[in-house]
């Protein structure tokens, strides 16, 4: 885990890093986007009170690792989304994965791929995981074609969740 604290877990147009007070104004610009909605579980605008309350719970967190992803290609400081391993089970080596690009300017870059792929190494290699898993919406073509190429395959189907 000594990587992690000396600068992220770095791939080749990614760096995923800490989660930083600073960047909470940018995090909810990102959330709060329409069409990033369209894709996550958030059916209404987060508030800078909400927002700030989520950053303190990931922070204070024992059972998840947080991860702003940056795009190395704009430089320093290019915060385009999140991934995270949360729900850690440390006794059953378990734990879900979520990602959210919320910069569209960045979708279908591969950005995505390499931050989860990044993400499920330090998982499976640092945290000693057996298992990750992950939901995903059934419209949600690209994260459904990005979790294939990871080697995810689908286990069944929440109807009317």
């Amino acid at each position: 885990m000594a990587d992690v604290q000396r600068g992220g877990l770095r791939g080749t147009n990614v760096r995923l890093r800490a989660l930083e007070r600073g960047a909470l104004e940018d995090l909810r610009a990102m959330v709060n986007d329409p069409e990033v909605m369209r894709y996550s579980n958030t059916f209404r605008p987060i508030s800078d009170v909400e927002q700030a309350a989520w950053f303190e719970g990931v922070v204070k967190s024992s059972s998840a690792v947080w991860f702003g992803i940056e795009d190395t290609r704009r430089g320093p400081s290019s915060l385009v989304g999140t991934c995270c391993l949360v729900d850690i089970d440390w006794v059953g080596r378990k734990a879900e994965l979520r990602v959210r690009l919320g910069d569209p300017t960045s979708w279908g870059g591969g950005l995505g791929t390499e931050a989860c792929a990044l993400l499920v190494q330090h998982g499976f290699g640092e945290l000693n995981l057996e298992r990750i898993w992950l939901r995903v919406f059934d419209h949600n073509a690209r994260a459904l074609r990005l979790y294939q190429k990871l080697g995810f395959v689908e286990e069944g189907r929440l109807r009317r969740h």
